[in-house]
């Protein structure tokens, strides 16, 4: 099987990128080909990951769909695994493509616009799906800003809901947990398509049962 890996960064960082490159690197092992489309590069361990996916395509600034539609004609997937992605350009060109798709659900970035599901101001875990609410008296369209410069940004609540939309048709969608199930649920995603994945080992096991083929 030939299988394209989406993610927005290259090389080592945190918990997504040991798990995109843990996982790629089993599957290879197995005879499957892969390849990854990605974003900037982290400068950690890239060599590696250079082993691990022999064929690479680099996402730019602004509109990426040209480079999404270039990789899918070069490498030519079976299946398309995303893991974190917020570039909804590369998500609608993907879904318009026809392969089949597969997430990776990490975190709450998909369906939350804080992306950490609690209130800023009270710490109340928050249980809503997506909706109006997030934006009063959530407040979560007015976030910090990580990027530097101006302190807080603004986030858009259509362009969230469109993420949902468009998430919505991926043919599986996999989460580590129930509760991440269970949000997925509540923002409208088909439970049929839903897979849980625990990445812990099985009794007897020695690697994570979703790497054992």
């Amino acid at each position: 099987m030939k299988l394209l890996y989406v993610h927005e960064r290259f090389g080592a960082l945190a918990g997504a990128e040991a798990n995109a490159h843990i996982t790629a690197t089993e599957l290879g092992n197995r005879g499957h080909t892969i390849g990854m489309l990605h974003g900037p590069a982290t400068g950690k361990n890239e060599p590696a990951w250079q082993t691990t996916f022999p064929f690479r395509a680099a996402l730019g600034e602004g509109d990426n769909s040209t480079v999404v539609k270039k990789a899918l004609a070069e490498f030519s997937p079976d299946a398309v695994y995303v893991h974190k992605m917020a570039d909804l350009t590369v998500i609608q060109t993907l879904v318009e493509s026809g392969v089949p798709l597969l997430r990776m659900v990490h975190d709450h970035d998909i369906y939350c616009m804080r992306s950490y599901k609690y209130n800023y101001f009270t710490r109340e875990i928050c249980t809503r799906a997506a909706s109006p609410y997030c934006i009063f008296p959530c407040l979560a369209a007015v976030v910090k800003n990580p990027g530097g410069g101006f302190p807080i940004k603004w986030v858009s609540y259509a362009q969230k809901k469109r993420e949902i939309a468009l998430n919505r048709r991926f043919d599986r969608m996999v989460v580590v947990t129930t509760y991440m199930r269970d949000e997925l649920l509540k923002n409208g995603f088909d439970g049929r398509r839903i897979e849980i994945h625990a990445p812990v080992p099985r009794m007897g096991d020695t690697k994570p049962w979703c790497l054992i083929a």
